[in-house]
């Protein structure tokens, strides 16, 4: 692995699973008011994107990383779907 993969790891770790924490008390509280569909939607669509794109370029930083991050932010998506008439 040369030095601009191990970044991209490094970068990738730090960066994806930053949301991990959102993710846990969006679950265990069932609060996600302080996200908005203006964001989630676009936030989502990018990290689709970003895959796609490191498929092009055959990064697996870039493709595991994205994939990670959507399996962490797609639940707070549903969740906010779920939640949000019943408040």
């Amino acid at each position: 692995m040369d030095i601009k993969e191990l970044v991209g790891f490094i970068a990738g770790i730090l960066t994806t699973f930053s949301g991990a924490p959102q993710l846990y008390y969006s679950y265990k509280y069932r609060d996600v008011q302080s996200f908005t569909l203006k964001f989630l939607i676009p936030f989502l669509i990018g990290l689709s994107l970003w895959t796609l794109y490191g498929v092009f370029i055959k990064s697996l930083p870039v493709i595991i990383f994205n994939i990670i991050a959507l399996c962490l932010w797609l639940p707070i998506f549903i969740l906010k779907l779920t939640f949000r008439n019943k408040r």
